[in-house]
């Protein structure tokens, strides 16, 4: 299994890019296998557009790295700060890249986190769960995370109070389940009944 992580915040050396180390850190300490870090704060994609689809060199050059490492991912997790109770226009983007014929999220499991300076941090998980599955065929398990007063939180290796141990421990927990979500959607993957020449897109 190689677990791809996605930050989905703009900003450089993110609160949300220190969860999406931690969470790094964290599987390689339990399950020892490789994994994929994407920071959109520090790689940019373009905005979609249409000449993407007619092989523009531009976008070849831009995407298919970044293609090749999601294609190679059996899991992911996404890790998203709560902007004014939305998802970030870059993550969004991001998703639009994997829509369609692309297939790299298709039929793997995520995990969702979300990430709030204050207590907020549930509207990107919903807004997600509810449009970013459709082309992309991505499957959100029903576990997901969301990191509140994110600045006090994985500031040592060791948790400061109750409520951070019991994040940490659910982290843990997440992603163990999440492995095996892995397993069993390889088994649909390889099952031979998946068609995405003739039904590239969601309904």
């Amino acid at each position: 299994m190689k677990l791809g992580i996605i930050c989905g915040s703009h900003r450089k050396d993110s609160q949300s890019l220190k969860v999406a180390k931690y969470i790094e850190k964290s599987f390689k300490n339990l399950l020892n296998k490789p994994s994929y870090l994407l920071d959109l704060g520090e790689n940019p994609i373009p905005l979609w557009d249409e000449s993407i689809w007619q092989g523009n060199p531009d976008w070849k050059k831009i995407w298919d790295p970044i293609s090749a490492e999601l294609e190679g991912c059996n899991a992911f997790v996404f890790v998203v700060p709560d902007w004014s109770g939305m998802a970030p226009a870059g993550v969004k983007n991001f998703f639009l890249m994997c829509g369609g014929a692309s297939g790299v999220l298709a039929h793997k499991p995520s995990l969702l986190v979300g990430v709030s300076s204050s207590r907020g941090g549930s509207y990107p998980i919903a807004e997600l769960r509810m449009s970013s599955y459709k082309n992309t065929r991505v499957c959100h398990i029903p576990e997901h995370l969301i990191i509140r007063d994110v600045e006090q939180m994985f500031l040592d290796e060791v948790a400061s109070d109750e409520d951070e141990k019991y994040i940490r421990g659910r982290v843990d927990y997440s992603l163990k389940v999440l492995e095996k979500y892995a397993e069993g959607l390889d088994v649909v993957r390889n099952s031979g009944v998946l068609d995405a020449k003739n039904y590239p897109f969601g309904m």
